[in-house]
């Protein structure tokens, strides 16, 4: 646990770390702010099913994005600090030093993730919710953002949202493990930041101008927001139908499946690059 806690200072020594989290708290102020309605009474007014129906887009509107920022700016130096501060060599001297250093870094990784996303949600929520008193908040959920209605999942609306954030946290593992992996092989900072902020910038687009692919192009892009980090930061990548159109919440447990795999396997490649690039 006192290697974590070392990882943790390391982290709070980067420079790029605190401009990203302030960058990422005016964003977040910002798209707050956007969102507050201009006329509260009018919104206690509406029924409960078109707010929380608004309050499910949160994620997509501002949520996803600001998470994969946070993750690109503040991750890639903990990889590279070492390299970079000629400090590696020092990691060697202890026969588990190769070990313990990558699964302190692993764990700080889940952690942040966690707090990033815990943080994003709480103020999402409370403040969004909170301008029409979080009414509805234990009814039924009665429509889902990229579900169908026909087969909604048994549960409240602050109950789907709060579950919606968990899958973000599994997108931002996801995306982590991503930009984790880049930096290990390419050691350098600079450049993995510009390549993974390069990388979401091209989902990004896919979300929201794909309809204008086709043929081949919107093939390729379209398996890539599908089963890349993308579109699980977006929320996208959950809605998995059977016959087209909107998703099948049945069948939400494929591309949850499907996520973990893929980021156990980042991980396992993170700790083979580690080790080969320890043995240099």
């Amino acid at each position: 646990m006192w290697s974590v806690f070392s990882e943790a200072k390391k982290y709070r020594s980067f420079r790029e770390a605190w401009v990203g989290c302030l960058l990422g708290v005016l964003f977040l102020i910002f798209a707050l702010y956007q969102e507050f309605p201009e006329d509260i009474s009018l919104i206690r007014t509406l029924p409960a099913r078109q707010n929380w129906f608004r309050v499910q887009q949160d994620i997509r509107a501002y949520g996803g994005t600001l998470t994969a920022f946070l993750l690109a700016v503040g991750l890639p130096r903990l990889i590279c600090c070492e390299r970079e501060y000629r400090t590696d060599c020092l990691i060697k001297t202890s026969a588990e030093g190769n070990r313990v250093t990558w699964s302190s870094k692993v764990l700080f990784v889940i952690l942040y993730c966690a707090a990033v996303v815990f943080v994003i949600g709480a103020s999402s929520l409370l403040i969004n919710c909170g301008h029409f008193g979080f009414k509805g908040a234990l009814q039924p959920i009665e429509s889902c953002v990229y579900f169908s209605e026909e087969a909604l999942p048994q549960m409240s609306n602050l109950a789907y949202c709060i579950l919606q954030y968990l899958f973000l946290f599994l997108g931002a593992l996801y995306f982590a493990g991503f930009v984790l992996l880049l930096a290990a092989l390419t050691r350098r900072t600079a450049l993995t930041i510009f390549l993974c902020g390069a990388s979401y910038l091209l989902c990004m687009l896919y979300e929201y101008v794909g309809y204008m692919f086709s043929g081949l192009a919107n093939c390729v892009m379209g398996f890539f927001y599908r089963f890349g980090f993308g579109g699980y930061l977006l929320q996208a990548s959950y809605s998995w139908s059977r016959y087209g159109g909107m998703g099948d919440w049945s069948d939400v447990w494929k591309p949850v499946l499907l996520v973990v795999i893929l980021i156990l396997l980042e991980f396992s490649g993170l700790w083979w690059v580690w080790r080969r690039k320890a043995r240099k």
